[in-house]
């Protein structure tokens, strides 16, 4: 069915959200999916920045709360490193000198503008390339769901495409949509806080003790089990 939807797109059916729908969390389709097809949406991702042709790449990535690694690692290296340089699909943001506001560039490095004026152009939702970045930002998030380590070193490392320094900014920018600032938020967890060697404490609550070493007062150090 993906094939049929693809050949639809551009035809004013919105295909593209069927297609994604038609995939989302449907592990059997994922699954089956050709890596021609994935080539075939970043192709045309190439041509026009659609923030729906990255909602169907997000899906792919992580179905029913499950991270698929190898999607998400082949849509890494596809999308983010072979298009890296002179095309490159996605925006690029950056601190500014005085590392206390962002600026973003939406041609590849070509221009640079203030993130916060360009969350003002578009952030009344009118504005196809401001949505392109929310798209953009949900992908990253989608990509390193469930530690993938590959993938976030690429992103927050090797090519730079989305550092600590600028996702902290743009989370304490108060000029920012709060929207906005909330998807750096759940960037900062997935990318720098839920991530290996960390661990949740809660996860690993030890339920068996030996009794002589159980205390009456555990804050308590001198005191002895009666």
């Amino acid at each position: 069915f993906i094939p049929f939807f693809q050949s639809q797109i551009g035809k004013g059916l919105n295909a593209e959200t069927m297609a994604m729908e038609l995939a989302r969390d449907n592990r059997d389709i994922i699954d089956r999916l050709p890596r021609s097809q994935i080539d075939s949406f970043i192709s045309m991702l190439m041509k026009e920045k659609d923030g729906r042709y990255l909602d169907f790449l997000g899906v792919l990535c992580v179905c029913d709360g499950i991270a698929i690694p190898d999607n998400q690692v082949y849509i890494c290296r596809k999308l983010l490193e072979e298009h890296q340089e002179g095309s490159g699909v996605v925006y690029l943001t950056e601190p500014t000198a005085d590392k206390k506001t962002m600026q973003i560039s939406v041609n590849h490095g070509k221009s640079w503008m203030s993130m916060v004026k360009f969350a003002e152009q578009g952030g009344d939702g009118g504005s196809n390339t401001y949505e392109f970045l929310e798209h953009q930002l949900d992908l990253f998030g989608q990509l390193c769901y469930g530690r993938n380590e590959y993938v976030i070193d690429v992103i927050t490392k090797k090519l730079c495409y989305l550092t600590w320094d600028e996702v902290f900014i743009c989370l304490k920018d108060k000029k920012l949509p709060n929207h906005l600032r909330a998807k750096y938020c759940e960037l900062i967890v997935g990318m720098f806080v839920d991530v290996s060697p960390n661990y949740s404490a809660l996860e690993t609550l030890e339920l068996s003790f030996i009794f002589k070493d159980v205390r009456k007062d555990p804050a308590g150090d001198d005191i002895q089990v009666e």
